[in-house]
């Protein structure tokens, strides 16, 4: 839900799930929920219309001027909500974007909310799934198959939110990019890239900065979380956001891994 909340610039998000009377909160951003009586819920809208609604204002809306979510605690302002079905058609949950002030999505913004709705139902869908294979693990086919799936709409997702992965080797030196790292620094080339080569690409003023991030979650384990500009392949700047922790699982301390966001557009959509 993170990516979701920041990709659209909102203060929280969630995917509620039905549960008898109740909704219970299956992802979360912003928000100290686990769950929702079903009498009280905007999400309601959604379950009730069977289609994607998007509101602009709480307060204009009739239908939900006077609902506790708006003039209670968490003070909903903006709504939009989208139906997860079940593999069988029923709906049983919404993903929703919320914020605390009103505003409008663009044409565009709408449009990858619905992708970004479709793609939390096969999430859903996935990890249900995926409970039941822990039950039936004869049926490895089918398991392959939803992973597989599940996957795929991790990499839609990245493509959405431009946010890539990487893994630092800290024994070859070598890193390996997603496909949307590449994209996001403009290469063309995909091939192995040493630390010396991915540092290069950062703006001189943020370059020794992430070196020594890097180097603590190297050396002493320590994980980051920074901003900072590149500057891509095609001379053209990009805002990132990058995270990245040693490997704790104790299967490799050879092993440096994380996230990379490109946050241009986000920050030129919310007049950064």
């Amino acid at each position: 839900m993170s990516l979701a909340a920041t990709y659209f610039n909102v203060s929280m998000g969630m995917i509620a799930l039905t549960e008898r009377d109740d909704y219970r909160v299956f992802a979360e951003q912003g928000m100290d929920r686990k769950g929702a009586s079903r009498t009280d819920a905007i999400c309601n809208i959604v379950m009730d219309s069977g289609e994607a609604q998007i509101i602009a204002d709480t307060h204009a809306d009739l239908r939900t001027v006077g609902n506790t979510f708006v003039t209670e605690l968490p003070f909903i302002r903006f709504y939009a909500g989208y139906p997860i079905h079940s593999p069988d058609g029923y709906i049983i949950g919404v993903f929703c974007l919320l914020d605390r002030k009103p505003r409008k999505l663009l044409e565009n913004d709408e449009s990858d909310f619905r992708r970004f709705g479709a793609i939390a139902q096969e999430m859903v869908i996935a990890y249900a799934r995926q409970i039941a294979f822990k039950r039936n693990e004869a049926d490895l086919a089918l398991k392959t198959q939803q992973l597989v799936r599940a996957n795929r709409a991790i990499a839609q997702v990245g493509r959405i939110a431009k946010i890539g992965t990487w893994e630092f080797n800290t024994k070859t030196r070598e890193i390996t990019w997603s496909d949307e790292i590449y994209r996001i620094r403009e290469i063309d080339v995909i091939e192995p890239n040493s630390l010396g080569s991915a540092v290069h690409y950062y703006a001189e003023y943020d370059r020794e900065r992430v070196k020594a991030l890097v180097q603590d979650a190297i050396v002493d384990g320590k994980p980051f979380d920074y901003t900072a500009d590149i500057i891509t392949a095609k001379g053209n700047v990009r805002h990132i956001r990058s995270t990245g922790e040693r490997d704790q699982t104790g299967t490799s301390d050879e092993r440096v891994f994380g996230v990379l966001q490109d946050l241009t557009d986000v920050e030129k959509r919310s007049g950064g």
